[in-house]
């Protein structure tokens, strides 16, 4: 027996119609007929799509008149283009109100045969409540892979890279565009497997018990370069079949640990001649911070005797000379007087600063601030000194605030003292680069990861001498530059670090392998690690 549906050529319009009339009656949206100039000529209500908008009483009602006027103009959207297109699907999706609450459906038009048009109407609220979720499920998963601290990598059963996140670019040397659709052995080649050929057998199917558990292997970067690394596998099922994430964590500090202690245990005799000799190194380090601090204290000395010596002079002189002196030499006397006396204000700052924190008196009040603004604040306190040198500041900016929770005041001390410390040695008409940083880090005195974010500033000067690398931040020590005639006590690094280890960060100095100083600044992005 033939159906309608099959071949409607074969029965007449008025049994396509009475079929298609029966369907809809059974379809359990709502739908609505109407003739091609808007005058509506059936409905059927449905318990599934309910809206408070429209009337029971519709028939024979022109579309603006039956319907709510969003409504209206997606029919009448509707006739314009059926009219042109009489075998096509005219499709929308819309949202309405229903009792304080916002709901979405979509409608579907079509011409019958006897050139009516009917519009069903189906509430899809809750595929649209099911779509959101996925693709917030899918944005956060995204966003929590592309941003771990280890490489993530996903490929399917034949080995080809589908996913590739941004510290596997880091650490291999790819972009992501480069990988993808690439073999899984372009980064664990086989033939660096460190068990000769298991890598084959840990990516084979068969080999379900291997989920989860961390293997050794050996990673390869762009350039090359070889090192160990732990791979743990996860395996998940998709329409196209079975995925796989490989977690990657380069592992060579790790193996650099287990190096020394395997050569502690098995050269104990040598270790103990190593530990003599420290101690005799920390017994001349210790007098050579000792002659330090005679010197310090005599660099001391003169800076605090230089300024009161100029306030003194100059206060007398502008005694003597007031009743014959013109007021331009008068200004002249207290802008030294002035500048005498700020000097003298911020060497007792930092001497008190020292003493504060010394013994433990420092106090921080620890509030979530933007790293940039705080950066772009002292740029604007030292801008007249980076005027008058024509040293240009190059300050990244990603589009983001640079959020952490810190001591606002003391971190401005921090950045000025290091830019103040680079303005120092850099050349005129040269520049400081500013960038943002974000990695895991182990604070000093701790054993454990935080999440850190930070700056790295670097200067076009002469450098730091590679002896004096840590020295430029303890107390009493300075570097050679200082001791070769720049002006300053060494104070203003000490407290930095000082500050900065408080706040349970980190900074350090290196130099550029193309010529200046890198000063680089992290810090926790919470204050929960700040104990």
């Amino acid at each position: 027996m033939e159906r309608i549906w099959q071949n409607p050529s074969l029965f007449s319009k008025e049994e396509i119609l009475r079929e298609l009339e029966s369907i809809l009656r059974s379809n359990p949206d709502y739908w609505i007929k109407f003739t091609t100039d808007g005058t509506i000529v059936d409905h059927k209500p449905s318990r599934y799509l309910r809206q408070n908008s429209l009337s029971e009483d519709m028939i024979g009602k022109q579309l603006w008149e039956g319907l709510p006027e969003y409504l209206s103009r997606i029919a009448e959207e509707a006739i314009g283009y059926l009219s042109a297109r009489k075998n096509q699907v005219f499709w929308k999706e819309y949202e309405f109100k229903n009792e304080h609450e916002t709901r979405y459906a979509e409608v579907r038009f079509v011409t019958l045969y006897d050139g009516f048009i009917v519009s069903t109407h189906r509430d899809i609220t809750e595929r649209k409540r099911l779509e959101a979720a996925f693709l917030e499920s899918e944005s956060r998963f995204l966003s929590m892979a592309q941003n771990a601290a280890d490489s993530i990598v996903i490929f399917n059963e034949n080995g080809k890279i589908q996913f590739f996140n941004k510290t596997a670019e880091t650490t291999f040397g790819y972009s992501q565009e480069e990988m993808l659709g690439q073999s899984i052995y372009k980064i664990l080649p086989e033939h660096l497997d460190l068990i000769g050929d298991h890598l084959p057998q840990f990516f084979n199917l068969s080999t379900i018990d291997q989920i989860g558990k961390g293997q050794e292997f050996v990673g390869q970067t762009k350039s090359g370069q070889c090192f160990p690394c732990e791979v743990s596998l996860g395996m998940f099922k998709t329409s196209a079949g079975k995925m796989y994430n490989a977690i990657i964590r380069d592992i060579s500090f790790r193996k650099l640990q287990e190096a020394e202690i395997f050569q502690y245990r098995n050269h104990l005799e040598d270790l103990v001649e190593k530990q003599t000799l420290d101690l005799k190194n920390a017994k001349e380090v210790a007098e050579e911070a000792s002659n330090m601090k005679s010197l310090f204290l005599a660099n001391i000395s003169h800076e605090l005797k230089t300024p009161i010596h100029a306030i003194l002079s100059y206060a007398e002189l502008g005694i003597e000379r007031a009743p014959n002196a013109n007021p331009e030499k008068i200004k002249e006397y207290f802008q030294i007087i002035d500048s005498s006396g700020k000097r003298l204000l911020d060497l007792l700052e930092n001497l008190l600063d020292l003493s504060k924190l010394e013994a433990g008196k420092m106090k921080y009040v620890f509030e979530t601030n933007c790293l940039k603004d705080t950066i772009r604040n002292v740029l604007q306190e030292l801008n007249a000194i980076l005027e008058k040198k024509q040293v240009s500041i190059e300050l990244e900016d990603d589009g983001h605030r640079w959020e952490a929770e810190f001591d606002l005041e003391r971190i401005q001390q921090v950045i000025r003292n290091i830019i103040s410390n680079a303005l120092k040695f850099v050349p005129e008409k040269t520049k400081i680069e500013i960038k943002k940083i974000k990695r895991e880090y182990i604070p000093v005195k701790k054993d454990i990861f935080i999440q850190g974010i930070g700056v790295q500033i670097r200067d076009y000067g002469p450098g730091i001498p590679a002896e004096d690398l840590d020295k430029i931040f303890e107390k009493f020590i300075q570097s050679k530059q200082v001791k070769a005639g720049t002006k300053g006590t060494g104070l203003g690094l000490s407290i930095s670090r000082e500050i900065v280890n408080h706040h349970q960060g980190l900074l350090y100095a290196d130099n550029h392998e193309e010529g200046g100083a890198i000063f680089t600044l992290i810090l926790p992005i919470s204050s929960g690690e700040n104990v």
